[in-house]
């Protein structure tokens, strides 16, 4: 759920943020945070940011909430655009207890078995999820040598985890001395390693080797390349489980749709954010495309980097570092996803099925 901050010099009074359930009752002079793109990310801001006593806009130029977490219908079925697996279900925990409530009490997750199906290219699958004793036994089926790597990855993905999760995930990293504190850990960890490399360190067998590395894919990313840190993912299923949303990933939308109606979060859908104004280094409100201002104490992003730096902020207003951050980068794209609607059913396909071909690499 990450937002990227413009620029950010003004702290949420912290009164208000001990007491959440007063945030509905701020008063106009409290300071003004406008939030752009209501992806889980933004919409994810706007609340932190409603309960530390903001008042906030939230911007879309979509006609609904979500991001790439929408719900089409066509032809009489409905799609459900979003992630197709929960992960990490005590962020969303967070967000409801902001304000008392209980996310538990607006959406049901239902526990995945298996987490991932994965049918390789000579006929044989692979179950991977479930309790560890049960993918002990998946991992001996297949290749009996490579039990004790697992257990020796997975206490490596903890490592991992505790310190690219619990110490890092929450950081900015707009100082220096931020990034170079951690240094040192990741050196240790061996986080210059690929995840593939990662991976191939502790198991044999080739095809638990690319069900152990696939998790970079999923997002656009290449395990050949991608950093290890990624393997924290191994750790963060096997702690907190993988669900899925009853109502798909719609139902979560909704609640937090809901939520920030309660809470007293303006949400304004099918607008269009043309420019984030900035002056002396801050950023002051947002242009829409239809000459409308909006001033703002603060504000978030959670439209795509490029795009905010390319389109939304004056080359003129970005420093020298992001400039040459963006003329160096490279691309990929993310997913090609094909949605189709069937009137059977198929008892052999698990709900997050990954089909491996012949070539890997």
């Amino acid at each position: 759920m990450s937002a990227e901050y413009a620029r950010a010099r003004i702290r949420g009074p912290e009164s208000r943020a001990r007491h959440p359930a007063s945030t509905t009752r701020l008063v106009a002079a409290a300071p003004h945070a406008v939030v752009v793109g209501a992806g889980f990310g933004g919409v994810a801001a706007a609340l932190r940011l409603r309960a530390k006593g903001y008042r906030v806009t939230l911007i879309d130029r979509c006609h609904q909430l979500g991001g790439r977490a929408q719900v089409f219908e066509r032809d009489g079925f409905r799609h459900d655009a979003g992630p197709t697996v929960i992960t990490a279900p005590f962020l969303f925990d967070e967000l409801f207890a902001l304000f008392g409530e209980r996310f538990s009490d607006h959406v049901e997750l239902v526990p995945l078995k298996p987490w991932y199906r994965f049918r390789f290219a000579d006929g044989d699958h692979f179950d991977y999820g479930g309790t560890l004793d049960e993918t002990l036994a998946e991992i001996e089926r297949i290749s009996p040598e490579d039990r004790d790597g697992y257990l020796r990855l997975l206490e490596h993905s903890r490592r991992i985890f505790e310190i690219g999760f619990t110490r890092l995930s929450d950081k900015p990293f707009d100082r220096l001395r931020t990034m170079l504190r951690v240094i040192p850990s990741l050196v240790r960890l061996r986080c210059d390693r690929t995840v593939w490399g990662l991976v191939k360190t502790f198991l044999k067998n080739d095809k638990l080797r690319q069900a152990f590395s696939i998790q970079p894919l999923l997002v656009g990313g290449n395990p050949f390349d991608t950093t290890s840190i990624y393997g924290l993912i191994h750790y963060l299923e096997r702690a907190h489980g993988v669900f899925f949303a009853m109502g798909g990933t719609g139902a979560i939308t909704r609640a937090l749709g809901a939520l920030m109606e309660r809470r007293g979060v303006a949400v304004q859908l099918g607008r269009t954010v043309e420019r984030i104004r900035i002056e002396r280094g801050v950023a002051t409100g947002v242009e829409l495309t239809d000459g409308r201002v909006l001033a703002a104490d603060l504000v978030v992003s959670n439209a795509d980097a490029t795009h905010l730096y390319t389109s939304m902020i004056p080359k003129a207003k970005q420093a020298w570092s992001s400039r040459l951050k963006l003329a160096a980068a490279s691309y990929s794209m993310g997913l090609f996803v094909l949605y189709f609607g069937t009137r059977k059913t198929y008892p052999d396909v698990a709900h997050h099925t990954i089909w491996l071909g012949e070539r890997y690499r």
